[in-house]
């Protein structure tokens, strides 16, 4: 598979929130929606919840012609694969016509939001597991017959998937998203440089947040003040990516995003802690230059990529990826993803984040019920998926991880030992907004220095503000 820099890497989509802003491609020619920009709430216009339980039957069969909508987010390797499965659902229903369109990453959800909001939401779509809340608050998704999905009951679906993607998919014991790719992060080391500085990759990599500073540290070079190369690189280029690399060293610190009562709590001891930490690899240990970068959205990799860092928090890189910007590195394969660092030895977690298929509860009953078939049809093979969209890992236990394509991806285990292990991101309503205090915030304290309490105060009042606006309405 050629690797296209025009659309992205895999993955960022799965993350890159800023994406260049092509808009839509369409199965049946259509074009997407003008962009707009967020609507603050997503509307409370009476969406109701309509479904009817539906009967169980192998494909569609729809008498009369049918014609779907469904929306997805860009990415060179995903959602091509989507397509293809779409397109050969088409070819085995030729009265199912599906208008498939897709957005850059990080404006799905905004796109999404917009067309609750006015009425020209899609039927179906894929929903990144952290709107699902905001999906959920306004009773936007239909539920899913999990037998029309092919199992007997709720538990037997739930027992097939990881349960921290299950809990963001279900409520009040009814199934509302059909997980596809979940994934974690990992640190990706460049092992010749290791090498270098008199480091073996295999033992020596960084397993606490200290070591991860003295490491980066030993592995930067400058040439007086200016760096030819940073020990170790935080993104900066995007709300999203902040959000995923600075939530677990939150979460490990002993912090969380928000209390019982819904306040923002980013401000306190152990959130003081972890923006500490975040701000060590530049302020403490001088192995980072934050404003120094030649990352762009759709390859945050890229100072990895291309040797101008170290060590590089990242989702699953597809080889691809490596091939598109250093053959050298593929081909002599001195790179390995290791588990993050921990507040103690061996205790690292990274994020954990995944996507649904999901049902608009808008839609007709008919088109609920020829969704389902679809969403059947397209993860009935999860090898033909790997084959596609390698290494990004999927929510089901089942029917792929003992697959010897996948066995003999390089350093599968740490990949799939990254996603078992991880925490997910803040379930909230207001999670764009929250990603996008926290971006500034982070911006703030590594670009102008600022300092840390004070940042976090605004950050706080900022999403408590938000969410008592969410709140009325």
């Amino acid at each position: 598979m050629t690797y296209d820099l025009d659309k992205g890497t895999p993955g960022s989509r799965g993350m890159e929130e800023e994406m260049v802003s092509k808009t839509t491609s369409s199965t049946n020619g259509g074009s997407g929606v003008s962009r707009r920009s967020l609507i603050q709430g997503i509307g409370a216009a009476g969406i109701g919840a309509a479904t009817a339980s539906l009967a169980p039957r192998a494909w569609a069969q729809a008498r009369a012609p049918v014609n779907l909508s469904f929306w997805t987010f860009e990415n060179p390797q995903q959602r091509p694969w989507l397509h293809k499965r779409v397109k050969l659902f088409m070819e085995q229903n030729p009265t199912v016509k599906v208008d498939f369109q897709f957005f850059p990453f990080g404006d799905l959800g905004k796109k999404l939001s917009v067309g609750f909001a006015t009425g020209t939401a899609p039927d179906g779509f894929v929903s990144q597991d952290w709107f699902m809340p905001t999906w959920f608050a306004k009773d936007l998704l239909a539920p899913l017959d999990v037998q029309r999905l092919g199992y007997p009951s709720v538990k037997a679906f739930s027992d097939d998937f990881a349960q921290a993607f299950v809990a963001g998919a279900t409520k009040d014991g009814k199934v509302y998203g059909y997980p596809l790719w979940f994934y974690g992060f990992c640190n990706y080391l460049n092992t010749n440089q290791f090498k270098e500085v008199g480091l073996d990759a295999e033992k020596d990599w960084p397993k606490t947040w200290d070591q991860l500073g003295e490491v980066a540290k030993r592995l930067t070079v400058k040439s007086g003040e200016r760096f030819t190369r940073q020990g170790f690189k935080f993104a900066m280029h995007a709300a999203q990516w902040t959000m995923i690399q600075f939530n677990p060293i939150l979460v490990q610190h002993g912090g969380q995003w928000f209390d019982a009562s819904g306040k923002c709590t980013i401000n306190n001891a152990a959130g003081v802690k972890a923006m500490t930490v975040r701000a060590s690899i530049a302020r403490t240990y001088g192995a980072e230059d934050p404003a120094d970068s030649i990352a762009t959205a759709p390859l945050p990799q890229m100072d990895w990529l291309r040797e101008r860092a170290s060590m590089f928090f990242c989702h699953p890189i597809p080889l691809q990826a490596i091939a598109s910007q250093n053959q050298k590195m593929l081909k002599e394969g001195y790179f390995r993803p290791v588990q993050y660092p921990g507040v103690e030895p061996g205790k690292g977690i990274s994020t954990t984040y995944g996507f649904n298929l999901v049902v608009n509860a808008r839609a007709p009953k008919e088109k609920q019920e020829v969704l389902h078939d679809l969403y059947k049809f397209i993860m009935s093979d999860l090898v033909d998926a790997w084959n596609d969209t390698a290494p990004f890992t999927y929510a089901r236990k089942s029917g792929w991880t003992d697959n010897p394509e996948v066995r003999k991806f390089p350093n599968i285990d740490e990949i799939i030992k990254a996603t078992n292990q991880g925490v997910y991101l803040p379930r909230t309503i207001v999670y764009n907004e929250l990603a996008d205090a926290v971006h500034r915030g982070v911006q703030r304290i590594m670009l102008n220095r600022a300092d840390i309490k004070p940042t976090l105060d605004e950050i706080a009042a900022e999403v408590d503000r938000a969410t008592e606006a969410s709140k009325r309405g």
